[in-house]
């Protein structure tokens, strides 16, 4: 079930053909494309090749739960609609602690097969944080999956979810986050870099107008008793009179800008981001990353449980498919890993891979895997 998942096929489909397969034969014809190498896993990386965010969920949460005994079963998971990113994004808090929720993705009509497979296998406890809810349905148009407790996040839009899961939130760890990332609702690629951190930390993100915080995001804010706002993207995605009003109206104690001048760079520029307790900090090498392609939204939210679990991976987008954009070949160049005489004393990178070939071929996976590789320095080297 794990290989399965982590290669995003449906999980009820017939496997017969499909790489990657256990057992494959010497003998057997195609033996070497049957394992599904290098496309599945290289020496630093791992594919989740899903054609879409749904079977990408699927994979993610399987690979982090394989559900072979009670212990690593876990308490809930989150459902959220497929076709509301931005409510992804602020939903993504919930996969990490106290609640430890994968993200799943289904949609008003009957659950996809990748999803719904995916739950059962999981078979969720039941979380108390949650009245003993196994199942989280994130918007009341979500459909609601037989056979389990659910609990519905109810809101009429993005903003009003967003409100309601960081309500919903606070109450199960006892208080408010300190801290509060706002995103943009109308430019996703700028915005997918929040998801991950919701997950590691536990903070709200909520999503925001380009010139206007809307009410139930200006009420939510409040809730948090003048927190720390960092606002993630230049003032061309989210303007000057969004941090003007968080001061004006007094709903935070300090507002900080993340920003980067293409969504690659945004998303570097929160991976390096770093003040006190907020933010990954990577600038050095001994990481996980996630990688996800701006062109599919939702993966964001379908990878966030990869930012806890022990993986703790900040999410990092490429734009391009067929090679890596200039600035994040940069970026694993300066976190590259390297030793002098005793590799075994190194740190070590690794790279998590959302999506099939179509969002990152098979040749921009390598690339990653060289840029990831540990390598062999000179102290004195000029």
């Amino acid at each position: 079930m794990l290989a399965l998942g982590i290669a995003g096929c449906s999980l009820g489909d017939d496997q017969s053909s499909r790489p990657p397969q256990v057992g494959v034969k010497a003998e057997d014809e195609q033996a070497t494309e049957k394992l599904g190498f290098p496309s599945t896993a290289t020496r630093n990386t791992v594919r989740v090749g899903g054609a879409d965010a749904a079977t990408d969920a699927a994979g993610v949460a399987n690979a982090l739960y394989p559900a072979t005994s009670a212990s690593d079963r876990p308490t809930a998971v989150a459902l959220v609609d497929d076709d509301d990113w931005a409510t992804g994004i602020a939903a993504s808090v919930l996969a990490g602690r106290p609640l430890e929720a994968p993200i799943l993705i289904g949609n008003a009509g009957e659950l996809p097969a990748a999803t719904t497979d995916t739950l059962q296998h999981l078979d969720p406890k039941g979380s108390d944080l949650s009245k003993d809810a196994q199942v989280i349905r994130v918007g009341p148009d979500v459909a609601r999956p037989e056979g389990f407790k659910t609990a519905v996040i109810e809101g009429d839009d993005a903003f009003e979810r967003a409100a309601s899961i960081d309500r919903f939130f606070s109450a199960a760890r006892g208080k408010p986050s300190n801290d509060v990332v706002l995103y943009s609702a109308e430019d996703a690629d700028w915005a997918m870099p929040a998801a991950a951190w919701a997950a590691r930390s536990g903070d709200a993100v909520l999503p925001v107008h380009k010139d206007a915080i809307p009410r139930p995001v200006r009420r939510a804010i409040a809730e948090h008793e003048r927190p720390n706002v960092f606002i993630l993207g230049p003032e061309r995605v989210i303007s000057k009179q969004v941090a003007d009003a968080l001061t004006k109206q007094k709903l935070a104690h300090s507002v900080e800008r993340i920003e980067g001048p293409t969504p690659v760079e945004n998303a570097i520029s929160f991976a390096r981001y770093k003040k006190g307790d907020f933010g990954w900090g990577v600038v050095v090498p001994g990481y996980n990353f996630t990688i996800a392609g701006t062109s599919r939204p939702l993966d964001a939210a379908a990878a966030a449980a990869l930012a806890t679990r022990g993986v703790f991976a900040p999410l990092l987008l490429t734009d391009q498919v067929d090679k890596l954009p200039p600035p994040l070949e940069d970026y694993f160049l300066s976190v590259q890993p390297g030793f002098e005489d005793n590799p075994s004393q190194a740190v070590y990178n690794h790279a998590w891979i959302l999506g099939d070939d179509n969002a990152i071929s098979v040749d921009e996976q390598a690339q990653i895997d060289r840029l990831t590789e540990l390598i062999p320095v000179q102290a004195n080297a000029p």
